[in-house]
């Protein structure tokens, strides 16, 4: 065999492995970027989300979850503006889900304009999480906790 031909199936032995072996670990942050809101006829701005795995806290024990915080950008609106969100989610492994709501109250900050946050901690299990923001329609959020 000469050397290219060893070479060239080595190479096929490497890329084939790498392929199989998949990802070294899950995906434990996930994020959206700003899009556009009017949350009422008076206010208006971006919003964004992000999701995180953390521990929640059930009674003396912690269990798997997912943190999902929401950021509000009112912009150029003259006062307080509150940006309600559904967040949904559902563990593709066990089943679970539910639903709750936050809501995004943006205040004055001296330096950013009028900027809110808000966020949640969810209790899924573990396993696969596709969360879902009715403030980000047709996007999805995807954590492994």
């Amino acid at each position: 065999m000469t050397a290219q031909r060893v070479l060239g199936v080595l190479a096929g032995l490497l890329i084939g492995a790498s392929a199989a072996a998949g990802p070294a670990h899950a995906d434990s942050y996930a994020k959206l970027d700003n899009v556009a809101v009017q949350p009422s006829p008076t206010c208006g701005g971006t919003a964004s989300a992000e999701a995180q795995v953390a521990p929640v806290q059930i009674g003396d024990r912690a269990e798997d979850g997912v943190r999902v915080a929401v950021s509000y950008d009112a912009g150029v609106y003259d006062g307080s503006c509150a940006l309600p969100v559904t967040v949904t989610w559902k563990n593709l492994a066990t089943g679970a889900g539910g639903s709750e709501q936050i809501t995004a109250v943006s205040k004055k900050d001296g330096h950013y304009g009028f900027v809110g946050y808000a966020s949640t901690t969810l209790a899924t299990g573990a396993g696969p999480v596709v969360v879902t923001l009715s403030s980000h329609p047709g996007q999805e959020l995807r954590v492994n906790p």
